[in-house]
């Protein structure tokens, strides 16, 4: 979980990272301005998987971002376009690649048992009480464009003139491991986009590594 003081200093610096992108036709201010006025900054990354609680969402993708930015200054990735290294792609791609999950969860309450031997009540697992925990779950709505990754690009594309590998990597950032992502030629894509293919990595690396211990 997050604490109010890490979702405003996640907030922050995710801000300063926008304003960081210095691209001709980019509106950056207005970019921000949507992103305030929904629930992005507060919002889960998921409903019970990874970052799953208040704030994850900005907090996995600054994971992704990092983990993109260590490895794509590695020397493993020193002969790969030059495109991977452009600083502003690194932020566009990291940042951005759900961003269609702002308002797309919404909270609810759920009683769980927790045990513990001062509990006040019993069961045949032990002593326990009942405590109110938030939950996440999917609001009544889906994806104008049939996928997450798809809405994303959209909307970036909105603010953000992208590159045709900026594009490729935030559609394709799942590879194989949903129903909505690329199944048939997910190799040639990250043959020939290796931005994609390393935004895959480090969105694999934020989500089992990084967000491991909150889950």
């Amino acid at each position: 979980m997050l604490t109010t003081e890490q979702i405003k200093k996640n907030k922050e610096e995710f801000i300063n990272l926008l304003r960081s992108i210095k691209r001709e036709g980019a509106n950056i201010d207005g970019l921000i301005e949507h992103l305030e006025k929904s629930d992005f900054f507060y919002a889960p990354a998921s409903s019970k998987y990874h970052g799953a609680f208040e704030g994850g969402l900005c907090q996995h993708c600054l994971n992704v971002y990092r983990n993109l930015l260590k490895i794509s200054k590695s020397d493993s990735w020193t002969n790969m376009d030059p495109e991977c290294y452009d600083d502003a792609s690194l932020v566009i791609v990291a940042l951005l690649h759900d961003i269609s999950k702002m308002n797309f969860y919404e909270p609810y309450i759920q009683n769980k048992k927790v045990y513990a031997e001062a509990g006040s009540k019993q069961d045949e697992f032990g002593r326990f009480d009942w405590v109110a925990v938030k939950l996440f779950k999917v609001r009544d709505q889906k994806f104008v464009l049939s996928s997450h990754e798809a809405n994303a690009e959209y909307i970036a594309r909105q603010y953000i003139p992208l590159k045709i590998e900026e594009s490729a990597a935030i559609l394709n950032h799942m590879g194989r491991l949903a129903n909505d992502s690329a199944q048939v030629n997910i190799s040639e894509i990250y043959e020939n986009y290796h931005l994609a293919l390393i935004l895959h990595i480090a969105d694999l690396m934020a989500t089992f590594i990084d967000e491991r211990a909150f889950n």
